[in-house]
């Protein structure tokens, strides 16, 4: 093989590794290493259906679904989901998980003209790296990697805003999706 060949696929490689870190796809995996050792000694667990009016959640390709809740569910919490069965119909489908909260927090977003300040009213986890900013309404929800492999946890304990989640959205392109939210954590006081 010609050097010059051989210097192409390293800079195809660092290119690559580049694109994968800027849509925040490292960034999500190793969330989700660390997730999984969590203290369950320094949480109080209860079970998702005293707050979910159904725990197992099925998507069929593409679609959307707002899950009912039977009250607000208080942060800081750790929400643990499991997802049981996931197929791809597309190269790249979606899925992401809207938390809609009570309040709202003002934060930074970057746009085309530069950095603009908004007010967020939730958290998006998405597999599209954790980049990709969602409008809800008048205002923003905060973007977060989101892996959907076997047991996640989606850690709300580090939020700057004291709020409930009031509405949940499960959301899907080109994917099949199975779960069950398995159980929710609030920090022992």
């Amino acid at each position: 093989m010609h050097w010059s060949h051989k210097v192409t696929i390293v800079l195809l490689i660092i290119a690559l590794v580049l694109a994968l870190n800027y849509y925040g796809v490292f960034k999500a995996i190793l969330k989700q290493f660390k997730a999984g050792k969590i203290n369950e000694e320094k949480y109080v667990w209860v079970d998702a259906g005293q707050y979910f009016e159904k725990t197992t959640i099925e998507l069929k390709k593409s679609g959307w679904v707002e899950l009912k809740l039977k009250k607000g569910i208080r942060l800081p919490c750790i929400i643990v989901l499991n997802f049981t069965e996931v197929k791809y119909y597309r190269q790249y489908g979606i899925t992401e998980i809207e938390l809609i909260f009570d309040k709202k927090w003002k934060g930074k977003i970057e746009t085309k003209e530069g950095t603009k300040e908004v007010e967020f009213t939730g958290i998006v986890y998405t597999t599209f790296g954790g980049r990709a900013t969602v409008r809800y309404g008048n205002y923003y929800l905060e973007p977060r990697g989101l892996s959907t492999t076997g047991i996640v946890v989606l850690d709300l304990t580090k939020e700057k805003v004291n709020a409930h989640i009031v509405k949940v959205i499960l959301f899907a392109t080109g994917v099949y999706i199975k779960l069950k939210i398995v159980k929710i954590g609030f920090p022992r006081q």
